[in-house]
């Protein structure tokens, strides 16, 4: 027997339960929320963790509906003089995606994931927040019901009222009557192309669209972005975020093992990556956030692995011993995602000089990773990395590992590490500083001849330090080739 419940409706089920073993972390969801079952995971040698591996039914999301309105709040104290107006995914969802994927930042302040086309207006001058909503949507010639939120949810959702979206413009016209100046609007994280050559109006890019037309219908305002305000609440993780966020990169590091496990001489990249996205599955996720990227050989180098994103296949090729694979992926609950991934050797056994740069990454990662706690730039996270080089780079035997250490402390030789945030979407611009309570992942790229290395974790940004919630997957070469021995 099952609810069911509309999909614009918050989940109102407390946070996850945080539970600590022996130094690692894992979530666990209260039994009676779903039906479970529990394997056995080795995180390091002779010490397993009991983690939920494939829960049968469980909530879209756990983060309380009050945290929605305190981040509304919290957004008028920052943009006090103008009202911020954000949309709704203006579409629904292509055949070809696994499912609808809402406007991130519509999302972040609602937490309604299955609405299109709404307008979220924050007046700050007058404390209120309205959601203009369209008529009821459409697929394949349908009516669709379930959707659209009623007026009458307005308050359970901490909503000021709930109107549809014709009463947008006399809204909007009555409070620049009324004094208001601005409108405030997000950004992409990216430039994206216009889709026509200059000159032309426009046909891409929601969020340049929705300001393009907003400046159009009301030419007396000014029309600002607030990307960097959305970008600095964002980076800073409430706990319930945090704990969602644990779960999910519980979810990935198993997904990750099963990647590599898949891992063969002979077997195409896309058939590792559809073992990933049912590992998700398996896990208890929704589904990956991100297709997969499992990228052998020559793609696993920068120059493919931006051309992948405009290939058909993704450019599937077979994968072959002696060639690294970068595993790249996230899985996505919660409302939010994940991004978490190792470099492995298609053999299941690194050559010398792989296995002497595969370390020689792990501790420049690893002291990167020491230097994060609060206050830290990520430009000194990244000096800290580049300082355990410099000191290991005498110590090196092998002539790849002296040209990895050589490219690496050339003026550009880290321009491929990179911190991002993790959170409603898997990958967030973060602030240049590190505070208490981000979730970031630690991403370093670089190549040494014809092997491209790779290498990612979640981490949690704590006042003491780090928490890694990707944990229990292999870092050392010789842990990476243990673990693949499972195969």
């Amino acid at each position: 027997m099952c609810t069911l419940t509309p999909a614009w409706l918050p989940n109102a089920l407390p946070p996850l339960q945080e539970s600590r073993y022996s130094g690692s972390t894992t979530s666990w969801i209260s039994p009676s929320r779903l039906e479970l079952s529990l394997v056995r995971i080795p995180f390091l040698p002779g010490l397993s963790v009991l983690l939920i591996a494939a829960p049968l039914s469980l909530a879209a999301q756990d983060i309380p509906r009050g945290e929605y309105a305190d981040r509304r709040h919290a957004l008028m104290e920052r943009l006090p003089d103008g009202i911020t107006l954000l949309h709704a995914t203006p579409r629904e969802k292509p055949e070809s995606e696994p499912g609808f994927i809402q406007n991130a930042s519509f999302f972040y302040f609602t937490g309604l994931g299955g609405v299109p086309n709404a307008v979220l207006a924050i007046d700050a001058p007058r404390r209120e927040a309205r959601l203009f909503v369209p008529p009821k949507p459409r697929a394949f010639g349908f009516p669709v019901d379930g959707v659209v939120p009623e007026p009458s949810s307005a308050a359970t959702l901490g909503l000021t009222q709930i109107v549809p979206w014709d009463s947008l413009i006399p809204y909007v016209r009555s409070r620049l009557r009324d004094g208001v100046k601005t409108l405030y609007v997000d950004e992409a994280r990216r430039p994206g192309s216009p889709g026509v050559p200059s000159g032309m109006r426009a046909i891409a890019g929601d969020p340049e669209l929705w300001a393009q037309s907003l400046s159009a219908t009301f030419p007396d305002a000014r029309i600002a972005s607030a990307a960097e305000t959305f970008r600095a609440m964002r980076f800073v993780k409430s706990p319930a975020e945090v704990a969602a966020l644990r779960d999910n990169a519980r979810a990935t590091a198993i997904a990750v093992r099963a990647a590599m496990h898949a891992v063969t001489p002979g077997v195409r990249q896309r058939q590792v990556e559809m073992r990933a996205a049912q590992a998700c599955l398996d896990a208890g996720a929704v589904g990956p956030s991100f297709w997969p990227w499992t990228m052998s050989g020559p793609n696993a180098h920068i120059p493919m692995l931006v051309r992948s994103v405009y290939s058909y296949d993704q450019l599937d090729r077979t994968m072959k011993t002696g060639e690294t694979v970068r595993i790249d992926l996230g899985c996505t609950n919660h409302g939010y995602g994940g991004d978490v991934g190792r470099t492995v050797p298609v053999s299941g056994k690194f050559t010398t000089g792989q296995h002497e740069i595969w370390n020689l990454l792990i501790d420049a990662y690893r002291a990167g990773m020491e230097a994060m706690k609060p206050g830290v730039s990520i430009a000194q996270v990244m000096a800290a990395s580049r300082a355990e080089i410099e000191r290991r780079t005498g110590s090196l035997r092998t002539t790849e590992g002296k040209e990895a250490a050589r490219i690496l402390l050339t003026p550009d030789g880290m321009s491929g590490w990179s911190i991002h945030g993790v959170g409603v979407e898997s990958g967030e611009t973060p602030l240049e500083t590190l505070v208490a309570g981000a979730v970031i992942a630690f991403e370093p790229i670089f190549s040494v001849g014809a092997d491209a290395y790779y290498l990612e974790d979640m981490i949690h940004i704590t006042a003491a330090g780090v928490e890694v919630l990707s944990a229990g997957l292999p870092y050392t070469a010789s842990e990476i080739e243990a673990a693949m021995r499972g195969r």
